[in-house]
């Protein structure tokens, strides 16, 4: 069943600024998670901050919500090609030191199952048959959603979290909760969408990434400089790339309509008191 969207203030989600403006009318769509809705979810619209450059779509519904609409998703969905060029650009930074990895919405496992053998695979996904493939590659499903690991004590080297920050409605809160979840030193990697972009900027809401229902908040290199010190995290690189793996020229095409971030994050621990 297809919830209807509640009213909510246009408030920033993420700096709590008034300073917001509407930019554009987002789709109603009727498919969420590759499947079909029985009616369609109303778009909204889009919002820029003024004050921390955030991206988000408005109104929005509770995590309950969410979570209901990917536990009925396909498995098959987000299933990736084995040339997924975030997932290669991971692999070449793990290195082959045995670390605890936790992947945040790992799906069916398909990065997980591709690290060098010493690490030890973790993963956070809500759906339970793509939990089941993830499971049968060898990695231990550990909750459904990232909130459910903050009492455990797990702590962990490396968290990845692939085209994943762009579902959550407050990203500042997922990079806190995510923050106090690594080991002194670790490292957080994402990968999303870069609001930023010129050609975003040039087509506001009609541009690609931010027409799925899934996609609600949008961040960039900017909004991480201004908000990514109160998650107790510093960026230590960010890498540009394409998902698609095409001939040269079709390929430069392709980056410049689908401009994409690899975004690096190293956790700052809390000075000693």
């Amino acid at each position: 069943m297809s919830p209807s969207l509640p009213h909510t203030a246009t408030a920033c989600r993420t700096c709590g600024s008034l300073d917001t403006v509407p930019i554009g009318r987002l789709p109603d769509v009727a498919e969420f998670a590759g499947t079909r809705l029985e009616r369609p979810l109303a778009g909204g619209c889009l919002q820029r901050c003024g004050a921390c450059g955030f991206l988000f779509r408005t109104p929005i519904f509770d995590d309950d919500a969410y979570l209901s609409l990917y536990a009925q998703g396909s498995p098959e969905i987000w299933e990736p090609r084995d040339d997924r060029e975030d997932f290669r650009l991971i692999r070449s930074r793990v290195g082959d030191a045995p670390l605890d990895v936790l992947d945040v919405g790992c799906y069916t496992g398909h990065l997980l199952a591709t690290l060098p053998k010493p690490c030890r695979l973790y993963g956070v996904e809500p759906n339970a048959a793509a939990a089941a493939i993830a499971e049968s590659r060898g990695v231990r499903v550990i909750a459904g959603h990232w909130h459910q690991l903050a009492a455990s004590g797990q702590r962990f080297d490396l968290i990845t979290a692939c085209d994943v920050i762009e579902h959550f409605g407050n990203p500042l809160a997922f990079l806190q909760g995510l923050a106090s979840l690594l080991r002194e030193d670790g490292r957080l990697i994402i990968t999303t969408g870069n609001a930023e972009a010129w050609l975003w900027r040039l087509l506001k809401a009609r541009f690609w990434y931010c027409q799925y229902a899934e996609h609600i908040s949008f961040i960039g290199p900017g909004w991480l400089a201004r908000m990514g010190g109160r998650a107790s995290l510093q960026v230590t690189e960010l890498q540009s790339f394409s998902h698609s793996r095409l001939p040269p020229p079709v390929r430069r095409i392709k980056t410049l309509l689908r401009t994409v971030r690899a975004l690096s994050l190293i956790h700052i621990s809390e000075p000693t008191r």
